[in-house]
């Protein structure tokens, strides 16, 4: 069930939601535009820090892990409701950074457009993306070979 509010001048066309579900990640959902909005985004924080003092090209690392983001994504996706075709994932840690025994900055935007413009705080999208950043947090974040995921530097 959707409520139609009429917009007046000078309101804000954002909306940005914190979830705090999890204790090792900073979640937010978003759009730009909740009143006509086509695209909406997940945005997930951490700290990585190394399981172990491994000697491996990192570059490559990050970059299976955005691959396996994707993956992950395109499984779990509603077409119904997401165009599958203009999924943008970026996720990036900072690979000059990372050392053993020191954490390093994660942040994963992943950004769906919706078929029906459809509000971020809608009863009908709030689970859809829900249910899609618990599948990739358990299937990727949680399941890494590499790195232990925490919400916060120390």
């Amino acid at each position: 069930m959707f409520i139609l509010v009429k917009k007046m001048p000078g309101m804000k066309k954002g909306k940005e939601l914190k979830v705090n579900t999890l204790k090792n990640y900073n979640i937010k959902y978003g759009c730009v535009d909740n009143w006509d909005a086509k695209a909406v985004y997940i945005n997930l924080s951490c700290w990585a820090e190394l399981k172990e003092d491994f000697d491996l090209d990192y570059f490559r690392i990050i970059r299976d892990i955005d691959k396996q983001i994707r993956q992950s994504l395109y499984k779990k996706i509603n077409n119904s409701i997401f165009l599958n075709e203009r999924t943008i994932v970026d996720f990036d840690i900072r690979e000059s950074g990372i050392k053993f025994g020191k954490r390093s900055f994660a942040n994963c935007e992943i950004t769906l457009y919706t078929k029906n413009n459809i509000p971020v705080n809608s009863e009908l999208l709030r689970p859809l993306l829900d249910d899609i950043t618990n599948y990739i947090l358990k299937d990727i974040f949680e399941k890494s070979k590499y790195f232990n995921f925490y919400k916060r530097k120390k």
